[in-house]
């Protein structure tokens, strides 16, 4: 029985992590912005882009930020006066050891 409902679990919460509609928002760059793109192979949900665009959209520099889990990246507007790629890759790392699809 144990095994049954284990089974029915990881079953469950793979099929969550694979159905992704095709992503259709767009960035939003003016002048004096920069993107940056960065791969994320472990995002796999909508709740790993949820934490990964919330924690980057409230970071000091991000305009915007997209996570496109078809294609597992995410596309950052930022201004390069108020922060670095080296920062928003740093920050994207640690968010990344914190999403639930590992």
């Amino acid at each position: 029985m144990k095994k049954v409902v284990l089974l029915t679990l990881v079953l469950v919460s793979s099929l969550s992590c694979n159905q992704i509609k095709e992503e259709k928002r767009v960035l939003v760059k003016g002048e004096d912005k920069e993107v940056l793109v960065i791969n994320t192979p472990k995002a796999r949900c909508y709740k790993c882009q949820g934490i990964i665009e919330g924690v980057l959209n409230k970071t000091e520099g991000v305009s915007q930020s997209i996570l496109n889990l078809n294609t597992k990246e995410v596309s950052i507007v930022y201004s390069p006066e108020t922060t670095s790629p080296e920062v928003l890759n740093a920050t994207v790392e640690k968010l990344t050891e914190q999403i639930p699809c590992k």
